[in-house]
């Protein structure tokens, strides 16, 4: 009997009569289940490294990995990006003003250029927002330095330095050179535990072959928290770095790698030899080295074979080939369970992972892309609080120094509320279903559930006030072209009835639907410019 079998009957004899729940007892069953109670840093610090090389092994390697980074970068950022819009008030009222507020997005969307808002001339704002989402499911965290000068045209003293979480020093932990604060894992706190310095190696700790250009020998450079973004989502309180989202999935992902693998190269070696030939010359058997004698390696013969080919035998040899038994023809079966596995553990559906949209309905999926939309809108909020109203205050105050017209913002330093809180408008998401869902919104504006407002900007992602004033201008434009008649104008008894008179200006009216307001159309052009031949 071993120690831990006595200890384990030791432990039930003296808990057999306590009561605690079925998880906590200790048996047999649950012996290799160990749990120990460290903290998240204790957990982390001897595991971050391995979770984050594998973590991108997968992405590189594995397409399910490199699907769900894709699928984050796609639906938390989209195409055209979290746009910020102003909503600067006029004084004592509640009405926009509008020309403050056109100023400070033209001057925002300015510095957003890749010349001047990235250190290295090479992203945009944009390209920014894609690289730090991207770096979360597989790094779990991702620096932003906060550069304060000008760069390329701009004339704001602002950029951003994006660095990976590799060069964040996972080993610097202990005393601080500060009374009251302490360095764990490449962060500074202070005795209540905020943030007070990062400690950034100079170089990347993988790349040590083009390391030669650094002419720094300095192997940390200490950035003080006012100047860093520490952009991750913590899993647990006192958590000092982030986790990549791919932990709980790595090993799935990689099992699931190698069960395609083997059932691959089964089929292929099936389907790889067609038969052997016996000969009597065996000095011509098998691979021969650059001399021409027969490959050798640890006293076996070596040969490479390719599909559809015949393989050479010694005399009185006999070729066995190998058993690989009847298929078991549950190759998809545990390919879709390894990949539904994968994407619960990620956080998103099953159809959104593996693209396999057959046995779905329109109810199932609107019910996954709900859910997986509500996800989406959990990391958006989290990366507008720590990214985009960050950067945006810190480029404020830089651009009311250079780039903001004055006096509009002249009291921008004694009313700074005014300016810096705007409206960080997301991507929306088009409908499952555009028909019923159509309708569901117009009953929802009829039972005041929701207003006209809220349901442009959950459609389309655009502004109320913009989309508003882009159709007043459109309906002008077609008034103006003779396309449609002026709101203030009667309607004929009959619409749809051919004009009969002969003036130029009189056409016939057309109504796209019932409650459209009928509109009139230049049917005969031929005839107005025989009786005006000047027009």
């Amino acid at each position: 009997m071993g120690l831990r079998t006595r200890t384990l009957r030791f432990l039930t004899r003296l808990l057999g009569g306590t009561r605690m729940y079925d998880a906590a007892r200790g048996n047999r069953l649950t012996a290799d289940f160990l749990a120990p109670s460290t903290s998240a840093d204790a957990e982390l610090r001897g595991s971050l490294k391995i979770l984050r090389n594998r973590s991108r092994a997968l992405v590189r390697d594995n397409p399910y990995a490199r699907q769900a980074k894709r699928t984050t970068q796609i639906n938390v950022v989209g195409a055209r990006g979290i746009r910020m819009q102003p909503q600067i008030l006029r004084p004592g009222g509640q009405e926009k003003d509008e020309r403050r507020n056109n100023a400070l997005t033209a001057a925002w969307n300015r510095w957003c250029r890749p010349d001047s808002c990235d250190v290295t001339g090479r992203l945009s704002f944009h390209g920014i927002e894609l690289a730090v989402i991207g770096a979360l499911p597989e790094s779990g965290e991702i620096g932003i330095r906060l550069v304060r000068q000008p760069m390329g045209r701009s004339r704001v003293p602002l950029a951003l330095e994006l660095i990976e979480a590799d060069q964040i020093d996972d080993d610097y932990t202990g005393y601080s050179d500060r009374p009251d604060h302490y360095w764990r894992m490449g962060v500074e706190f202070n005795n209540w535990g905020r943030p007070t310095r990062y400690a950034i190696l100079t170089k990347h700790p993988g790349d040590a072959e083009l390391s030669t250009y650094r002419s720094s020998t300095k192997k940390h450079v200490f950035i003080d928290a006012a100047d860093f973004i520490h952009v991750y989502l913590p899993e647990r309180i006192g958590q000092s770095r982030g986790t990549p989202w791919f932990s709980p999935i790595v090993t799935t992902a990689w099992n699931l790698g190698k069960y395609e693998e083997a059932h691959w190269t089964r089929k292929r070696v099936q389907a790889n030899s067609l038969g052997w030939i016996q000969t009597p010359e065996p000095d011509q058997f098998g691979t021969l080295n650059p001399d021409g004698t027969p490959s050798v390696e640890d006293n076996k013969r070596l040969w490479n074979t390719e599909p559809g080919s015949y393989n050479f035998l010694l005399p009185g040899e006999t070729a066995i080939p190998p058993d690989f038994g009847p298929d078991d023809n549950q190759y998809e079966a545990v390919v879709r369970t390894l990949t539904r596995r994968f994407a619960a553990g990620f956080g998103c559906s099953y159809e959104t992972i593996s693209r396999d949209f057959s046995d779905t309905n329109y109810s199932s999926s609107r019910l996954s892309i709900l859910e997986d939309r509500d996800h989406w809108r959990v990391i958006q909020s989290m990366l507008i609080q720590q990214v985009h109203q960050r950067v945006f205050e810190e480029w404020l105050m830089a651009a009311a120094l250079t780039e903001l017209p004055m006096p509009m913002f002249s009291d921008i330093w004694q009313r700074p509320e005014r300016y810096n809180a705007p409206h960080w408008q997301a991507r929306a998401w088009s409908w499952v279903d555009p028909y019923k869902e159509m309708k569901a919104m117009e009953q929802a504006r009829a039972l005041q559930l929701q207003t006209h407002a809220e349901q442009i900007i959950e459609y389309t992602g655009n502004d109320f006030m913009d989309t508003m004033t882009s159709l007043s201008k459109e309906n002008e434009l077609k008034v103006s072209l003779g396309l449609r008649r002026p709101t203030n104008t009667q309607p004929r008894p009959d619409s749809r009835e051919a004009p009969t008179s002969d003036d130029p200006t009189d056409f016939p009216s057309l109504q796209l639907d019932e409650d459209s307001p009928p509109f009139r159309l230049r049917t005969d052009l031929s005839r107005r410019a025989a009786k005006h031949p000047n027009t």
